[in-house]
Formats: structure tokens, C-alpha cells, sequence
């Protein structure tokens, strides 16, 4: 089999890492990361959320040998996976290598609700950060520009999540990618189903193991919050947002003409507890989470 490397495309804090390491987990796969930050000569304090957990399959790699990441990493596992799982997420970085003729690319667009993003944005927000979004959806999404600085902070961080996607969106259609579109949400609700769904897009065959994947030693970058997921080994449905976020500030998100549109043109609708692929007729009964219990991030 042709050796490939799948790209997993999203925001921030859409569960990346979370789809990655189940994909990873496969006996054919390894979860590589953020490898991103590897442009970074200093990127083991360059980044406040990741580390990478085996710093000798990168050693020696950076900005200078970039181009050759790959091929590294294959020639350091023994033996070397027929799949690779990048989830650095950005599309500058996927299009450095969407060119390539020496492995295959595939990339998936996993997608998180922009309800639980503005939460989780807000989280870390600023004046200037939220100014300097304003800006670039004023450049960016014309159709703003006659009220981008007079909307919410809020509001702005639900368009930042909308030009984020769409720009992920554009990238895979202008290079005709062979891509898969998957929702945070439903990777949650059915793990086994989308991961299975994924695994035969990829050319295997799904492995139930791969849901546990904290039981797996992974090469690539994990969390630094990851240890909890370790001890309780137990994933979780982050829904904090319903809580969090001010019931009017969701059904504007879940009625904004420019949020539906683009949800329409990928096929996705939003739900109660976030955004769906799945038809009406093939959803589950929404489960919250038990009461008492923690929700953690993903």
C-alpha cells in the first residue's frame, strides 16, 4: 500500500487531537501531531498546550529539512506505519506539501460548533485580539464590513470560526482534495461509526482498540492536560457550552444567514448539542453528560 499521510484540518479546539491519536492508534497508523511546530527551532517551550512525547523521532528536524519530515519519520519507526496522521490543523501548512508525489494526502475537515468555539475563544480574549479579527473579517468577508465593528466581541469570535472553516473549505476544493468532512459532535456521540467511516476511507480496516487509544504509546505531540484522560481512561463529551453561553447569544449563532449558508453548502445542520451530518432519521437520543460528572476539554 502506497504510504499516505492524513491531514486533519480545523479550528482550534475542535478535537483534533482527540480524532488523531483513535486514527493513530491503528496498527498501521501513527499519530504525528502538531508537527507544525516544528518550523519552531525552540518548540519545546513555544507552545503552552502541546509537547511532543518522543523528541528522537524529531530530532534534528526543523525549518532548514522541513520538506523531508515525513520521510524521517518512516525511516525512524521500525516498523514504518503505512499511514501517518497530522493534526497541525492549518492549511498553510498542509499546502506546503500539496505537492507532493511520494506519498498520498487526504484530509479530513473536522468541524466543531461555532457555539461551543465562541465559548471557548472568549476564554482568551482580549481588545486586541478581538480587534485584530475584526480587521481581518473586514477584509476577508465583504458582507461584514458595514457592521463588523459594531457586533459583539461574542459575535466576532462566532465569524472568526466561520472564515476559518470556509478558508479550510476553499483549500480542499481548489486543490480538489480527496477530503472527508467529520463533526466533532458526532465523533463523540459515535466514535466507533465515524472512526470506522474514516479507517475505510483511509484504506484499513478499523480496529475497535483504536478507541481506547489512551492505552497506546503515541510518538507525536499530546496535551499538556492530557494526564486526566490517562487516569480515568474515559473521553468526554464537552458540552459546557450549553451552560456557558447565554441562551440569546445561541439562537443568534444558530440563526445567522451567513453561519446556515455555509453550513448548507457542506451539507452539515445544526442541532441541540452541535453540528450533525447524520439525517434527522438516523440520530440518537441526545445524551448529556451524567449529573455531578466533569466535563473536560478535548
Amino acid at each position: 500500500m502506497r504510504r499516505t499521510v492524513a491531514y486533519i484540518l480545523s479550528t482550534p479546539y475542535a478535537g483534533s487531537h482527540y480524532l488523531s491519536l483513535m486514527l493513530g492508534s491503528h496498527s498501521q497508523a501513527a499519530h504525528v501531531g502538531e508537527v507544525n511546530h516544528l518550523l519552531n527551532e525552540k518548540r519545546g517551550s513555544q507552545s503552552k498546550e502541546v509537547a511532543f512525547v518522543n523528541e528522537q523521532i524529531f530530532e534534528g528536524i526543523g525549518p532548514d529539512n522541513i520538506g523531508s519530515l515525513y520521510d524521517t519519520i518512516w525511516t525512524r519507526l521500525n516498523p514504518p506505519p503505512d499511514l501517518l496522521i497530522d493534526n497541525s490543523k492549518k492549511v498553510t501548512w498542509a499546502r506546503r506539501f500539496v505537492d507532493r508525489q511520494d506519498f498520498s494526502r487526504k484530509y479530513i475537515h473536522l468541524i466543531r460548533d461555532p457555539r461551543a468555539l465562541i465559548r471557548r475563544y472568549g476564554l482568551n480574549s482580549s481588545f486586541k485580539k478581538v480587534l485584530r479579527q475584526r480587521w481581518r473579517l473586514f477584509r476577508h468577508i465583504p458582507s461584514l464590513r458595514p457592521r463588523i465593528f459594531l457586533i459583539s466581541e461574542a459575535r466576532v469570535w462566532g465569524y472568526y470560526w466561520l472564515w476559518q472553516n470556509q478558508s479550510i473549505s476553499e483549500f480542499i476544493s481548489s486543490h480538489q482534495g480527496d477530503a472527508r468532512m467529520i463533526t466533532y459532535r458526532d465523533l463523540a456521540r459515535e466514535p466507533a461509526t465515524e472512526v470506522a467511516r474514516l479507517m475505510q476511507w483511509l484504506g484499513h480496516e478499523f480496529e475497535p482498540a483504536q478507541l481506547e487509544y489512551w492505552r497506546f504509546q503515541h510518538i507525536g505531540t499530546e496535551k499538556k492536560n492530557y494526564g486526566w484522560v490517562k487516569e480515568q481512561q474515559s473521553s468526554y463529551f464537552d458540552l459546557r457550552w450549553q451552560q456557558e453561553v447565554p441562551t440569546d447569544l445561541q439562537s443568534a449563532i444558530s440563526s445567522d444567514p451567513l453561519i446556515l449558508r455555509y453550513l448548507d453548502s457542506v451539507g452539515l445542520r445544526m442541532v441541540d448539542d452541535g453540528l450533525t451530518r447524520l439525517p434527522a432519521a438516523a440520530q440518537p437520543e441526545a445524551a448529556k453528560p451524567a449529573a455531578g460528572q466533569t466535563v473536560q476539554p478535548i
